[in-house]
């Protein structure tokens, strides 16, 4: 089974002498000047990201990309979103793709993003279609923006794991309203005793440790039935 792992952009690594902020962002030539200066401060965008979160993605995938049965089974990360690229493809970033340092915080007001020259809403449409299961870590503002995309009934189940501080955002919760492929999880649900702040990270890598214990046919039990990844967490956690 291919799984995709959706993650949104946190906060880069701090111990860069240069970053992009949002006034680089315009006009488009300045944007391009400003990427080409920082490409020297460049990383893979999975080595980027230092928060809770990511670490966690990151410790979770490590985990069961060493495991014998990986290679049958894989597990991919890519972030939404292509502004900080170096090779300024307009496409989604996987976790090798370098990307330059910046500091800019995600819109308060986001609006979903159309259709455009770009290509790009098209391009993450084709990567979710590739994959049998998504699991999405993205936050609400990520996923407002990427309301077109998501609003389109797949093949592939899209899961949302959901923490609680998101849960109560309404025009988050609008994206998967009737569609059968798109389904919400409410990871805070899983009692977790450790990281209360952070219950999609601390899901997400007890996920990756129940397939490397009882087998990688959990994510096709998930498939089936997107709440069992509640039931799989605390037994987990019952039995360690």
């Amino acid at each position: 089974m291919k799984v995709l792992v959706l993650s949104s952009y946190s906060g880069t690594r701090g111990n860069t002498p240069d970053h992009l902020c949002s006034g680089d962002l315009e006009p488009p030539e300045h944007l391009e000047h400003r990427i080409n200066e920082l490409s020297d401060y460049s990383a893979p965008a999975g080595d980027m990201f230092t928060d809770d979160l990511r670490t966690k993605i990151r410790q979770g995938l490590k985990q069961i990309r060493e495991h014998e049965q990986y290679g049958e089974n894989t597990l991919d990360l890519y972030f939404p979103w292509y502004t900080f690229r170096v090779d300024r493809q307009k496409v989604p970033v996987n976790e090798t793709d370098h990307i330059v340092p910046f500091n800019i915080l995600p819109p308060e007001k986001p609006e979903a993003l159309e259709y455009d020259e770009t290509g790009f809403l098209e391009s993450m449409g084709t990567l979710i279609e590739g994959y049998d299961l998504v699991l999405s870590t993205l936050r609400w503002q990520d996923i407002v923006r990427l309301q077109r995309v998501f609003e389109v009934e797949r093949a592939t189940p899209v899961i949302f794991l959901i923490a609680r501080t998101r849960a109560k955002k309404v025009r988050y919760r609008c994206v998967y309203d009737g569609l059968p492929n798109v389904h919400a999880v409410y990871t805070y649900r899983a009692d977790l005793i450790v990281n209360k702040r952070n219950h999609q990270g601390a899901v997400f890598k007890i996920l990756c440790k129940a397939a490397c214990y009882d087998g990688f046919h959990i994510f096709e039990q998930i498939k089936q039935d997107p709440q069992r990844i509640i039931e799989i967490a605390r037994s987990l956690i019952e039995r360690c």
